[in-house]
């Protein structure tokens, strides 16, 4: 395990947490001035002075993270508790454990190639059954671990598939629906690496080296205590930590040099959404290049302040350090913003059983249940500022690269053909709902034919909150944005008012109150027989709800 500087001890401070609560009452949609800036980003939680106080941990090639090429070996991912983890590491009760090449890997990252076969055995060592979902790989519903199959305790499955899709950071997590979001929680989820041609030709054009100058950031948010223990309100709006871990790290730094850098960031929260920033210490905003997303490159780069990153959405972007002094401190950050929560009541009873499974998130209300209020239990509530990493800018370097113009062929979706698909996003009864239904294991309302093309309309109610939409097996084509909120307004690129983040392919699409979003998507097989894929709400606590519904291509 390669640490990126030496680790000290975090100071904690209960007046300092109620000092950060208060900017909760400023006006979170306005765009803040420097001297906001650094209020917003000058977070006492992860610094003491200018200086945060631990390293990044640096995944190598063993150990938590640890980067694992198979190279079509077999693998045996074990599902169970968590074991030793580096000094300074904060993470839940669990993780998946890999033994291979005489090397042991913490929630390994997958190091894959387009065309490899892919031979996993999932060991269940939990006392409830489980599943390990591919986010975003497509996949047969054999090997889409979508919750329609699961592992008993001290049973295992089999997942044997190829990698059919582009370079890209991509992830996996547990599907057991009712209890998805407790195990994930608690630490199950890791990084899928796809490489390509493409990949390999940006890291050319810009010297960068994964590990050194290109970094891997998995964004998870906590609160204290071991494990999953939701509050009643919680599981309405989603569960939001106290703290940020990077890489397991409470708002680590990186010392770095006076050129690019390449970060790629996994938002693995159940439900926060982050407005990502890079701030310098004096609170002057450092403008970054977004060159992916969730489904690999962007056919050219965009240039922005900020971008809004989802539960489960995956950012690829270039920060450009050369005009930096050394002894300059760059930080990435989330800026204060409205989190659009509805005040809806509290959450109905989940029958889970009735859903397919028994147990999940209605059971955990009890740990932790409490009144209904507007923090939902948080020390940080969503949309209040936090500095998330600090990058410490010690080396003057000579760099001249330039960042191509063109980045990665692709062409749009041809929707000539298309049919349009509505989908209505709300609350009703005490549920979160798609199209006015809660989830039933077995039951596919949405009937596709294979090989044909359609948009689907993503309607979100405005006495509704945001919602991350996922679609397994499938990668969505953002067509347009329509009556986004101010915030999101402000950040479109184009007429049809799409962000910079919307670009290239997604599978996981934030969907704001009072928005809609078209999409178009391709339903190409290369499998034979029909095919159940999931559509769902990436905040966790509402998927475990039911906000999901069955989709059946054939």
């Amino acid at each position: 395990m390669r640490k990126a500087g030496r680790p000290d001890a975090p100071p904690r401070s209960a007046g300092r947490r109620c000092a950060l609560r208060s900017l909760v009452a400023l006006p979170l949609t306005a765009w803040l001035p420097p001297s906001a800036l650094r209020a917003a980003t000058d977070d006492p939680l992860c610094a003491e002075g200018p200086r945060a106080r631990h390293a990044l941990v640096v995944p190598s090639d063993r150990g938590y993270l640890g980067r694992l090429a198979p190279r079509g070996a077999p693998l045996t991912l074990v599902a169970g508790p968590r074991g030793r983890l580096p000094a300074g590491v904060t993470h839940g009760p669990l993780a998946y454990r890999v033994r291979h090449g005489g090397r042991d890997y913490v929630n390994p990252t997958l190091l894959l190639e387009p065309g490899e076969r892919v031979r996993i055995t999932l060991d269940n060592r939990l006392d409830a059954p489980t599943i390990a979902h591919w986010h975003g790989l497509a996949v047969d519903t054999a090997n889409d671990g979508n919750g329609s199959t699961l592992a008993a305790p001290g049973a295992r499955h089999a997942y044997d598939f190829v990698v059919r899709d582009r370079g890209a950071l991509y992830w996996y997590h547990p599907h057991p629906h009712g209890s998805t979001a407790r195990q994930t929680y608690d630490g199950l989820y890791g990084l899928l690496d796809v490489d390509d041609d493409d990949q390999r030709g940006l890291r050319r054009a810009l010297d960068l080296v994964p590990g050194r100058t290109e970094l891997t950031l998995v964004l998870q948010d906590r609160r204290a205590g071991a494990g999953y223990a939701p509050a009643a309100a919680d599981l309405t709006h989603g569960l939001f930590g106290d703290d940020m871990f990077v890489n397991g790290v409470a708002c680590p730094y990186v010392d770095v040099a006076s050129r690019l850098y390449r970060l790629r960031v996994l938002n693995a929260c159940n439900a926060r959404t982050l407005r990502v920033a890079f701030t310098t210490a004096a609170g002057t905003r450092v403008p970054f290049t977004v060159v992916g997303n969730d489904g690999g490159l962007l056919p050219a780069p965009v240039t922005v302040q900020e971008a809004f990153l989802a539960a489960a959405e995956r950012l690829d972007l270039l920060v450009d350090l050369r005009d930096a002094p050394v002894g300059e401190t760059v930080s990435l950050a989330s800026l204060a913003f409205d989190p659009m929560h509805a005040e809806v009541g509290e959450p109905a009873a989940v029958d889970h059983a009735a859903m397919g499974h028994g147990g999940g998130a209605s059971a955990d209300a009890g740990a932790g249940a409490q009144a209904h209020d507007h923090a939902h239990a948080a020390g940080w509530p969503e949309g209040a500022p936090r500095r998330l990493m600090d990058m410490r800018v010690r080396t003057r370097v000579r760099y001249d690269r330039a960042v191509p113009a063109t980045l990665a062929p692709l062409a749009p979706i041809d929707i000539a053909q298309a049919r349009e698909r509505p989908f209505r996003l709300g609350y009703n009864k005490g549920r979160w709902r798609i199209n006015d239904r809660v989830f039933v294991m077995g039951e596919t309302p949405v009937e596709v034919a294979r090989d044909t093309t359609e948009i689907w309309l993503l309607r979100n109610y405005h006495t509704s909150m945001p919602h991350a939409m996922h679609l397994h097996g499938f990668h969505m084509e953002v067509l347009e944005r329509e009556t986004s909120p101010d915030a999101v307004a402000a950040l479109a690129i184009d007429g049809r008012g799409r962000v910079a983040t919307d670009l290239g392919r997604k599978d996981t699409v934030l969907v704001w109150p009072g928005e809609s979003v078209r999409v178009a998507l391709r339903f190409a097989l290369p499998w034979p027989g029909p095919q159940t894929y999931v559509f769902h709400c990436h905040n966790l606590e509402h998927e475990d709800g039911g906000m999901m519904v069955g989709v059946r291509v054939a």
